[in-house]
């Protein structure tokens, strides 16, 4: 740029010397701020588009152009990319250079629907499956039936709205995309453990194995399983004495046990089922089986503990389950000599959204608020509703001034979502937040609670849509 500039000032516009000297410097001098400004902002452009691929995918196989422009519109408010393949054969091809999280696909949306049914199974078969949801003309039950023989999700007739079908495809995900399960292994057999170790975490599993049964309660606090193996017959202690000992410890009373055993006749599986367990699978190993079996008492688990434990609304932590964290990281804080943040963020004019709009634009605009804190806030921190328009959020080792640049970056995302309600008038929410720490502004989550509080009327005095720390 540089030379480009001067040859043209050379060859042009007739300059004195000292002018032209001093031109070349103030060009130099611009074109090292532009490589400081390229370096300084391009991890923060990366970061955003990372952030943006981050977002869930949906492929939509669908010739209904009217349905599909609606879908497009919507999935930006809803946190969601799309991909767009008329038919079966078109969709293959999609799929091969990205991997999407669910796939809407249209039984008539191919020149057979043989063919479309041939992509439902070829997804369902993958490892892991890709989750479909399947469109259908009819409500029929044979039809049901078969989509569910090819592992199908969902069956939506149409003609459908797609708040209905993007409702669904949030369901599934909240489904399939939780943290990767920890199953716990105990068996004293070397090579059935090996076995495991291969076979599950294709699945997204992450297993942990144990050989002596003698370790039992040492191996399963640290492991903190999400599914426990055993099998019958071990030295010393046997799995269904195990299974017992799980039984009677408040903290895994729960927790769903599976009994690997070469016995099948009925007194061994009488013995399994009195000590508690929920299924057992006979030996040798079928992998299908055993993958199944598994997957459906995680997802049993999960759906029993999310309906005492999450917000069925934003699918954040309810107000029992998060004050429950919220004090069990405000004493490691403690205990580590630790900052912790605690923000309350509250939703503006959600009754003026309701009135104008309707209560189903309103709780969809809940719905977005609280993805976007699921997706900015991880294990590591505590996200909650509690009540109405008011989610909080804890933030262990966190100082204030990052607590506050966290909560702002999600601000910032649901200002540039365009909401569009049912007479497709389009809109963008806000939330107003108050941002604390401890142990400055409270010795307790009551107290922190009231100084956020406060900090959240200030915010709201001067106008919503503004993250404010006292």
């Amino acid at each position: 740029m540089r030379i480009l500039l001067e040859s043209l000032l050379e060859n042009g516009t007739k300059l004195e010397p000292t002018a032209k000297q001093d031109l070349s410097q103030l060009v130099v001098a611009l074109d090292q701020e532009l490589q400081l400004l390229n370096s300084k902002y391009k991890p923060g452009l990366l970061s955003v588009n990372q952030l943006a691929n981050e977002n869930p995918l949906l492929l939509i196989v669908n010739q209904d152009r009217e349905l599909v422009e609606a879908l497009v519109r919507e999935t930006n408010s809803w946190g969601m990319r799309t991909q767009i393949a008329p038919d079966a054969i078109a969709a293959k091809e999609l799929i091969a250079d990205n991997d999407p999280d669910v796939v809407l696909l249209d039984l008539c949306a191919s020149d057979s629907t043989e063919n479309a049914l041939a992509l439902l199974a070829e997804l369902s078969a993958r490892t892991p499956p890709v989750p479909v949801i399947v469109l259908t003309e009819q409500d029929n039950l044979l039809d049901r039936v078969k989509v569910a023989r090819l592992g199908g999700r969902a069956v939506l007739q149409k003609p459908v709205s797609p708040i209905a079908v993007l409702e669904t495809v949030n369901q599934i995900l909240q489904r399939t995309r939780s943290t990767e399960a920890k199953v716990m292994v105990v068996d004293d057999d070397p090579e059935i453990l090996n076995a495991l170790q291969t076979l599950l975490p294709p699945w997204g599993l992450k297993v942990y194995t144990l050989e002596n049964p003698l370790r039992f309660l040492e191996a399963i606090a640290v492991a903190q399983p999400e599914l426990l193996i055993l099998d019958v017959e071990m030295p010393v202690i046997s799995g269904i004495e195990l299974c017992q000992v799980a039984r009677n410890e408040p903290q895994w009373s729960g927790l769903p046990i599976l009994f690997l055993t070469a016995h099948s006749d009925t007194a061994t599986r009488q013995q399994i089922f009195a000590a508690g367990a929920d299924d057992y699978i006979s030996k040798p190993i079928v992998e299908p089986e055993l993958i199944t079996r598994i997957f459906n008492r995680l997802e049993r688990s999960r759906w029993l503990r999310n309906l005492a434990e999450i917000d069925p609304l934003t699918f954040v932590a309810n107000r029992r389950k998060s004050t429950q964290e919220l004090n069990r990281y405000l004493e490691w804080s403690d205990r580590h000599h630790q900052p912790f943040c605690f923000a309350i963020a509250d939703l503006d004019n959600l009754k003026q959204i309701n009135h104008q709009y309707g209560h189903t634009v309103g709780d969809r605009v809940l719905s977005q608020l609280g993805e976007l804190l699921r997706q900015n806030f991880h294990s590591q921190d505590v996200v909650g509703r509690w009540g109405g328009t008011e989610f909080v959020v804890g933030m262990a080792g966190m100082s204030k001034s990052d607590g506050v640049r966290r909560v702002l970056e999600v601000l910032k995302r649901l200002r540039q979502i365009e909401f569009t309600a049912t007479n497709d008038p389009k809109f963008h929410a806000t939330f107003s937040a108050a941002v604390v720490e401890y142990p400055q502004d409270g010795a307790n989550l009551q107290a922190l609670y009231q100084a956020a509080d406060a900090v959240l009327g200030q915010a709201k005095a001067a106008g919503r849509n503004r993250v404010l720390s006292n």
